[in-house]
């Protein structure tokens, strides 16, 4: 047996915990395991397994420090007993107060505007806020991530408590709410959504995987029920932090794109659904790309790049003239053209769309895979092709009219388009921007600064 099995509060010692070790047991790590609230099944059938006395873990008064906590709790927690819980339904409503109002006006204006990017209904911005009247969760979690942002980009003593206090009781009424049997699993999505984006704005980096592990789990559970648009808009939000932690640590995604709701399918030629449509797209090169070694027949695995290869052209010939930037015509001494964007989210799916080329064109370029390249000529067309589409990056992002959302989104494009920018000049530049981004609007960037700069390093010393 081990902790798992008993259902025991486990410290998580790597790689036996000190509970296993004292009593010379096997130890299994926990894995989510997030229940759907909505299940008939009857609770009179669940069966707690406990080998010795020691006590279940309690989800009171334990705090929770991340919603990696909160997940983990519940999964070793007891199922509310219906009777009880019947008496513990009461809505919780937020308490209004200046400091509330503040922060909300604040997220309509700021971080809500980047969640909405790539939806034209603005859920994030007027469905989820209309909603929060109603719900202290809700509002809470608003106010958490809004004092988030806040504490990176103005003064950070002030800012930095507000945001632990919301936070911290977001967290606590999100267990209560993932403990109630009639949980509105909309709401609590959209709250898990809400701080799962200000853990990854608090502790960016090699936590990215961890803080996105909770909210995938429950996605997982409810994937066919993703029906509403606030659902829908939720999993959108989820799908682009999971294919930013994927660039990130160059891995598949958390979600397998063959699980992604169908919304990609049908002729909406709407900005934002075709945004979204190439983000699925390159979800699936990065998925066939970060394959773990030898999962993936080698011959498969080119002919499956070489079939999305395919759907993204089809993509870009598809795409209305009007989605595709209208340029002044003029262009600068890096050879980045001035574009104008009628919509942001046109914007936003041409960089996923450039992201998604170049890592195909790094597929054909891989020292490791010299077969695949049909000598030197086709090996410069390639490098050519990536400068085209790093120039393509860098228009967007130094175009006027650009908005936050949109250079949130950016990151990980200006990363590639500084690594295959075809001049010096405009690798500086690239860095200036990835620096500002970090400083005017508190989204992690310096990480991938520090990338760049090894890899320069490292050129030029192979150069010298």
């Amino acid at each position: 047996t081990n902790c798992r099995n008993r259902r025991v509060k486990c410290d998580e010692s790597k790689p036996v915990c000190g509970r296993c070790r004292s009593r010379n047991l096997e130890c299994n790590p926990p894995e989510f395991i997030v229940h759907d609230r909505r299940s008939t099944r009857p609770r009179s059938t669940i069966q707690r397994q406990s080998n010795d006395s020691d006590t279940p873990l309690p989800i009171f008064p334990s705090t929770p420090e991340s919603t990696y906590d909160v997940f983990r709790q519940i999964q070793y927690a007891q199922l509310p007993d219906p009777e009880a819980a019947l008496h513990s339904i009461e809505p919780q409503l937020p308490i209004m107060t200046d400091e509330v109002i503040d922060l909300v006006l604040k997220y309509q204006s700021g971080i809500g505007a980047w969640m909405d990017v790539l939806d034209h209904s603005s859920n994030y911005r007027r469905q989820v806020t209309r909603r929060a009247a109603s719900s202290a969760l809700l509002m809470y979690s608003i106010c958490a991530l809004s004092a988030k942002q806040m504490s990176l980009v103005a003064e950070h003593s002030v800012w930095e408590p507000v945001a632990g206090r919301f936070y911290g009781q977001s967290l606590r009424l999100l267990i209560h709410d993932l403990n109630q049997l009639d949980a509105r699993y909309d709401e609590v999505f959209v709250a898990t959504i809400l701080l799962c984006s200000y853990e990854l704005l608090a502790i960016p980096g090699p936590d990215y995987r961890k803080h996105l592990e909770g909210v995938s789990s429950l996605l997982r559970s409810h994937l066919s029920s993703i029906t509403t648009d606030l659902d829908k808009a939720s999993f959108w939000i989820y799908a682009r932090h999971d294919v930013a932690m994927a660039l990130i640590n160059y891995c598949p995604t958390l979600v397998a794109a063959s699980e992604w709701p169908d919304a990609m399918t049908g002729s909406n030629l709407e900005e934002d659904a075709v945004g979204n449509k190439v983000l699925w797209l390159l979800a699936k090169v990065i998925e066939l790309r970060f394959a773990p070694p030898g999962s993936i027949n080698p011959d498969d695995r080119r002919e499956s790049l070489r079939e999305i290869g395919t759907e993204i052209d089809k993509w870009w010939d598809d795409l209305p003239s009007t989605s595709r930037g209208l340029s002044s015509g003029e262009v600068s001494e890096d050879g980045l053209s001035h574009l104008w964007f009628c919509v942001q989210s046109a914007a936003a799916g041409l960089l996923y769309f450039h992201m998604a080329k170049i890592l195909l064109l790094e597929e054909y370029i891989q020292p490791q895979d010299p077969n695949v390249l049909e000598g030197r000529y086709e090996h410069e067309s390639c490098i050519e092709q990536l400068h085209h589409h790093s120039r393509g990056i860098a228009s967007i992002c130094f175009s006027p009219g650009v908005r936050d959302g949109v250079l949130v989104v950016a990151v990980n494009p200006l990363y590639y388009a500084a690594k295959y920018a075809p001049s010096l000049s405009l690798k500086v530049k690239i860095w200036a921007l990835l620096d500002k981004i970090e400083k005017e609007l508190g989204f992690h960037t310096r990480t991938r600064v520090m990338e760049l700069q090894r890899e320069l390093e490292s050129q030029i010393s192979h150069n010298v």
